[in-house]
């Protein structure tokens, strides 16, 4: 059986045979793709001595047609997180997710480090860029309900 590995955004799909990693992290997945295959790329920087992912990126050697029916040209897709996110105090962060062979999640995997979660044959993994607020976030003001004015007697 086999890992399917998947990242949104660019694109990127592929199956990994789990006996040829060496290991049964998501974390080694990664990393064994970034040694195999030369169309997959990301970086990682060191977070308190925790890697954290920093980027993924694909080449697309040939024209191809998204998941939506969109015509996407040839080229190299990235995307990257940022600590300094479009809205006031969020962020971007890469987020893994994984799914068993019946396609069911498997949360208490993914709340783990991404080099600690084990990986199992038939499971799939799915990366994909999320936007997290790190403090309260800017909300509109509430509009006030007033009842009616009492006069007094």
């Amino acid at each position: 059986m086999a890992v399917a590995f998947q990242v949104a955004g660019v694109f990127y799909e592929t199956t990994v045979e789990l006996s040829q990693v060496g290991g049964n992290t998501v974390g080694d997945i990664v990393e064994y793709l970034h040694r195999v295959d030369p169309d997959f790329h990301r970086l990682a920087i060191d977070a308190d001595g925790q890697p954290i992912i920093s980027m993924f990126g694909a080449w697309q050697r040939r024209p191809f047609t998204g998941r939506a029916g969109i015509q996407y040209p040839a080229g190299f897709y990235e995307l990257s997180q940022t600590f300094t996110g479009p809205m006031a105090n969020s962020y971007i962060i890469w987020e893994y997710c994984l799914s068993d062979e019946n396609s069911v999640r498997q949360p208490p995997q993914a709340a783990l480090p991404y080099t600690k979660a084990q990986v199992q044959d038939g499971w799939s993994i799915h990366w994909r860029l999320v936007t997290v607020l790190n403090g309260p976030g800017t909300l509109s003001p509430r509009p006030t309900v007033r009842g009616p004015k009492r006069v007094a007697p």
